[in-house]
């Protein structure tokens, strides 16, 4: 399915709360002209109580994503996934959004309820890595330690070697991870959230001479060959 831009909205739908200052500018800006983009979130309803709510339980694996003033947040994926349908359908009834792209890297499988497409970077992102880039060594690079043992899993057709930086918090430097995946002579990498920005990728390419996926460029391609 192949719509129109001139009468295209586009939903970016956020796990945390919109609008994201620190994401969609670059996104907007690898778009085709005219495409109109909607910022919608998750949270963007909810009070600081109802957001704590939703935080990981223990042994759950979290999701990081970003408020609107720019605070770092822990939620659980199974809670979250309660909002997705409302959420949908507001932007679609609500909003008259066309199609929606996903800003998270999680792996939510099938929303076969969602009444719009949805683009989910993941989708885009595993088949990149499995069919054309085909490393023997993945390198992943996560918000939080606390989800390295799930990337392996996550990326487990693959030799996989993992760090972790936020995007949203002072953390380890970016020399510092180039070093730990050099050593591991990994033969790609990912940045496995859409939180990390151009300039991450920019800088850690000029530090390893191999593939670097950032998801925010892979949605802002496979958002512009809908229209």
């Amino acid at each position: 399915m192949r719509y129109d831009k001139r009468e295209a909205k586009i939903g970016l739908l956020t796990i945390g709360q919109s609008p994201r200052d620190d994401l969609t500018p670059e996104i907007k800006a690898l778009l085709s002209p005219g495409l109109q983009i909607i910022e919608y979130g998750l949270l963007d309803k909810l009070n600081l109580s109802e957001i704590k709510s939703l935080e990981p339980e223990i042994n759950e694996i979290p999701l990081v994503s970003r408020l609107r003033n720019g605070q770092q947040v822990e939620l659980s994926p199974n809670k979250i996934s309660r909002l997705w349908l409302q959420a949908l359908k507001l932007m679609q009834t609500k909003l008259n959004i066309k199609a929606a792209g996903l800003l998270c890297t999680h792996d939510f499988g099938q929303q076969t309820e969602s009444p719009i497409p949805v683009i989910f970077p993941f989708n885009y992102l595993k088949f990149l890595i499995n069919y054309i880039l085909k490393p023997n060594s993945l390198g992943v690079v996560v918000p939080l330690a606390s989800q390295i043992k799930a990337t392996r899993n996550k990326w487990g057709e693959h030799r996989v070697f993992v760090q972790s930086k936020s995007p949203y918090t002072q953390d380890k430097s970016w020399p510092e991870i180039a070093i730990s995946l050099a050593q591991a002579k990994v033969e790609a990498v990912l940045l496995d959230c859409i939180g990390y920005k151009i300039k991450d990728k920019q800088t850690l390419q000029n530090l390893l001479k191999v593939p670097i996926l950032l998801p925010r460029t892979v949605l802002a391609f496979a958002l512009n060959q809908l229209f």
